[in-house]
């Protein structure tokens, strides 16, 4: 079983459940990605006093469009969540805890150095000097889908920052881009998440942009796995301290 699912301070749990499969040199159209939903799953969250059995539900603002949620609990900052996923003979479970958001994050839009048509987010924050903190940017560019992409390269550990930081924030890479690129488009409607998380849920994402790197370089490849915090299965289970921003992208910015 893979996991994908997040719960944020104020906001209700998703999760997203597939099943594996091998990579093989014929070709499986996107569509057949379908067949490895699973939708008939058990899935419970727990916050340490109440439990709650989430609802799957066809949600056509995700990848892939099958959720499991629920309006009954919502995330709150301090607290530690388990998840147990359920079907057939397969048994997954995790814990994240959901740390503080960050303090207030400014922002500001930048044409690309050489182009008239690109343009790049660029971000202000101060990280407390004083505790161990790790970062991570999300993204989501439209109004269509309701899924943010983790920020390429957005993974950050505060021993690289001190006192008050500027760091780019690229697009998130979409599963079905064949020319991906990290910059914004004039008139795009972009929401950013900048979330603070836990060391486990840094080192998710860390390894996630690390292996979506390499893969893309013919000259360098890694037999290294996205690293996971699932036992039971793939996948990942976090918990964020988020604030969020909505830029649209102009000239004027």
């Amino acid at each position: 079983m893979v996991v994908e699912g997040w719960i944020e301070d104020g906001g209700f749990p998703v999760v997203i459940l597939t099943r594996s499969f091998p990579i093989s040199s014929s070709f499986q159209k996107l569509d057949s990605l379908s067949n490895h939903i699973v939708r008939w799953a058990k899935v419970t969250i727990s916050d340490g006093e109440n439990s709650y059995v989430l609802t799957g539900k066809y949600d056509k603002g995700y990848f892939p469009p099958y959720i499991y949620t629920t309006g009954r609990m919502r995330g709150k900052a301090g607290k530690t969540y388990t998840l147990t996923a359920e079907y057939r003979d397969m048994n997954a479970t995790a814990s994240t805890r959901i740390p503080s958001p960050p303090d207030n994050c400014s922002f500001r839009v930048e044409k690309c150095a050489g182009s008239d048509s690109l343009f790049q987010i660029i971000a202000r924050f101060v990280d407390e000097p004083n505790e161990k903190n790790y970062y991570q940017f999300f993204t989501r560019v439209g109004t269509v889908s309701r899924q943010y992409l983790a920020s390429y390269l957005g993974s950050i550990d505060d021993e690289v920052l001190k006192g008050e930081s500027v760091v780019s924030v690229y697009r998130g890479h979409q599963y079905d881009e064949k020319d991906y690129s990290p910059y914004y488009k004039l008139d795009d409607t972009v929401s950013v998440k900048f979330a603070q998380v836990d060391e486990t849920s840094y080192r998710i994402w860390d390894s996630y942009t690390k292996l979506l790197t390499l893969s893309e370089n013919m000259f360098l490849s890694t037999s290294s796995n996205i690293e996971t915090n699932i036992i039971g299965g793939y996948g990942y289970w976090c918990g964020y301290g988020v604030i969020t921003n909505h830029i649209v992208i102009k000239d004027s910015i």
